[in-house]
Order: C-alpha cells, then sequence, then structure tokens
C-alpha cells in the first residue's frame, strides 16, 4: 500500500466508487466549480487570513475581516461557478457567508481561549493496525495549543447548510485521523479536542476520543483502504451529491440524459434512445394493466382450490374428471421447523437444540427455509436428532392435468 490516502479520498470512493476512479485511478481533472464550495473557500480564507494575525500578536477588527472576504469573493468570482438551486442567487450566497462570519467575530471576540498554533496545517502520518501500515495526509483548518487546559485543539470550518449533530461529531474519523496524526506528532499530549464550527448556525460542537475509539478507527480505516486497493468494481452511485460532480458527461448514469439537454424538441423526440424508453414505457403500462386482471383471476382461482379440496374430501377422491381435463390432488407429508407466531415453545426447542449442537451459527434464522436448506449439508445422524423437534405437516397440492 504506497499510495497516499486522505479524508475525502476516502469520502469519495464512499460516495460513488465510478467516480473515485475517475478521479484517482484515471486522473481525470474536474474543472467544476460549485457556489457552496467557492462560498466555503472563500470563508475559510478569511477566517486563515484572520488568525495568521492573531498567531502574530494582532487582532483585527469585524470590518476588517468582512473587507476581507468580500475582496476573496470579488478577486475570485467567476460566472463558471455552478448555482444548482436556481431559485438562489450569487447574492444569496454572499450574504449568508458574510453573516456567518459576524456571527462568529461576535462569539470569540476577544479571540484569547487559546494560541493559535497554525492554519491550513499540513499533515503526513501512518494508520497502523495488525500489521498493516497505510499512509495518509490532511490539512487542518485551524490547531490551536490550549494552555489553560493543556490540551491541543483541532478546529474544522463547516460552511454547509446541514447542522453537524453531537453522534456525528462523537463518530466523524476525519479529525480522528487528525487526532492519530497530533498524537505522532507530540506523544506527550494526553487530550485533544475536535472542535466543528457549522458557521451557517453558529454552533460549535466538540468532541474527544478514547484510546479504544482511536484502536477501533484505526482497524476501521486500515480496512477501508484494503476495500479500496481490492476493488473491482467501480460502479456508479446516483444520489443527490450527482450535481455537484464535473463528470456527468461521461458517467454511464448521466451521459445519455446531458446528451439530451443540449438538444432541441424535435432532436430530442427522433433520439434512438427516446424512442427505445417511449416503446418500453408503453408496453410496461400495458402489462401493468394485465397484472391487475391476472391478479383477479388468481384470487377467483384460490376459491375454486378451496372448493377443490372440500369436493375431493367429502368424496374421498384423489382425481375430479371434467370434460377435457382432470384436476389431481395430491398429498404431501413433510417435516417443517415451527414457526415462531404460531408455538413459541416448539420454536424456542429448535432454537436452543441447534445451539447445543453447534449449528446455530450455521443458519441465519431459525425458519422452515434455512432448516430445509442446511438438510441437504447435515450428516444424517444429525437429521435423526433434529426430526423430533420438527412438525409434520400435510401439503395438499392441486395439478391441472389433460385427459
Amino acid at each position: 500500500m504506497n499510495k497516499t490516502y486522505s479524508p475525502s479520498r476516502i469520502n469519495t470512493f464512499d460516495n460513488c466508487k465510478l467516480q473515485y476512479k475517475y478521479k484517482y485511478i484515471n486522473g481525470l481533472k474536474s474543472d467544476l466549480k460549485t457556489i457552496e464550495s467557492f462560498r466555503g473557500s472563500t470563508v475559510h480564507e478569511a477566517l486563515e487570513e484572520f488568525y495568521k494575525l492573531i498567531k502574530g500578536g494582532h487582532i483585527e477588527s469585524l470590518e476588517w475581516i468582512l473587507d476581507e472576504y468580500k475582496e476573496i469573493w470579488e478577486k475570485n468570482y467567476t460566472d463558471s461557478i455552478k448555482i444548482i438551486k436556481k431559485e438562489l442567487t450569487p447574492d444569496d450566497y454572499f450574504i449568508k457567508g458574510r453573516q456567518a462570519l459576524v456571527d462568529y467575530y461576535n462569539k470569540y471576540k476577544p479571540f484569547d481561549q487559546a494560541k493559535v498554533v497554525d492554519t491550513e496545517h499540513f499533515l503526513s502520518f501512518n494508520v497502523e493496525s495488525n500489521g498493516t501500515k497505510c499512509s495518509f495526509c490532511g490539512i487542518l483548518d485551524r490547531l490551536d495549543w490550549n494552555d489553560k487546559e493543556a490540551i491541543f485543539e483541532i478546529h474544522d470550518y463547516k460552511v454547509t447548510n446541514s447542522l453537524m449533530t453531537q453522534d456525528k461529531a462523537d463518530n466523524d474519523w476525519q479529525l480522528g485521523l487528525y487526532h492519530i496524526a497530533l498524537k505522532e506528532k507530540w506523544p506527550d499530549v494526553e487530550k485533544i479536542k475536535l472542535i466543528w464550527h457549522s458557521l451557517l448556525f453558529n454552533k460549535e460542537i466538540t468532541s474527544f476520543r478514547t484510546k479504544n475509539q482511536i484502536k477501533k478507527l484505526q482497524e476501521n480505516v486500515v480496512n477501508k483502504v484494503k476495500e479500496i486497493e481490492s476493488c473491482n468494481d467501480f460502479c456508479p452511485n446516483k444520489s443527490g451529491l450527482c450535481d455537484w460532480c464535473d463528470f456527468q458527461n461521461i458517467c454511464p448514469l448521466w451521459k445519455h440524459p446531458k446528451e439530451m439537454e443540449e438538444l432541441d424538441i424535435n432532436e430530442y423526440e427522433e433520439d434512438s434512445g427516446v424512442k427505445l424508453v417511449a416503446e418500453y414505457k408503453k408496453l410496461e403500462e400495458a402489462k401493468n394493466e394485465f397484472k391487475e386482471e391476472i391478479h383477479a383471476i388468481e384470487e377467483k382461482q384460490e376459491k375454486i382450490k378451496q372448493a377443490v379440496l372440500e369436493f375431493a374430501e367429502k368424496e374421498n377422491i384423489s382425481l375430479i374428471d371434467g370434460s377435457d381435463a382432470q384436476l389431481k390432488i395430491t398429498v404431501k407429508e413433510e417435516l417443517k421447523a415451527p414457526i415462531r407466531s404460531e408455538n413459541q415453545k416448539k420454536w424456542e426447542d429448535l432454537r436452543d437444540f441447534l445451539k447445543k449442537e453447534g449449528r446455530y451459527e450455521e443458519i441465519s434464522t431459525v425458519s422452515n427455509a434455512m432448516v430445509n436448506h442446511k438438510i441437504k449439508e447435515w450428516p444424517q445422524d444429525f437429521i435423526d436428532k433434529l426430526g423430533k423437534f420438527l412438525i409434520k405437516k400435510k401439503t395438499k397440492i392441486i395439478k391441472l392435468v389433460k385427459k
């Protein structure tokens, strides 16, 4: 495993394996920039410049950081930036990002909670588990040293419309990895505080990691890397994130729809693919109509079956004659697993027997289907003992035969 992984690389694989292949295996470049990512990077950059000054001992005013934000926005904004939510304008995004900075500034001034170690701090580190070592890298938004509590603080800025929950923070593996990196760099530090700033909500979420959590995280991350390394089927995953992907023009899930967007109505209706979909849809609708008819026929047929069984039992016969066909009734006696809802005790007895014999783990649940499946594999002496825990059931089968 000589590749260097990162949180964004892992997230890409989990979100869409095909996007991962395009980006990290095929090396395709993405020029797509969305308004959400642009606003996020602009807020990050303004806070970075602000905290660089704090690190040097100088605290600027709120007006300064807002001017910095505006300057970075106006310098870098272009019409090529994609706005997914058409009901919103660039100004809407700008204003919301600006308000987030106002709220943040007022919440943390005079910015003396801790000492700034670095901003946009690059980390290169290893993650090890069960003899396997994986190389990782990442960038911390901000690293502080809290000398009052003698702990490091890892700060992460979130400029998204989703508010992080405490549960998500406690299970977040990205900052957990950064915890590992800092312990590798400063092994004498006992505690590391993980802090997320949900800027659009003016909310701070904090979390810590125990030694056991870190050990489990290392195991999970190494297993994830192994999964990526052994992956051969990079299938696409259609989700709400697709609109923020720059590979739609080559993705098998999006290529044809995107091509169709460029056609006028006449060209669109003459496209071979569009015609095939229309024809298939017509047949599917016709098939659904027949399904309703078939269902009604089957319901009526089921009632006749019951009448046939009652007639055969009353007359003590197993073959009923008709003008050009006959109905043959066959009685089949089988041993079946008890159904829990029908006989709780018998079901528990069977379960306990399977556990005692060491066979319980071989089946996913105590059911007739699973027991019948395993009977083909189990030795005869075990099947003989199993018999007393099963229930004898008679099944009557009706078959239509020609005369």
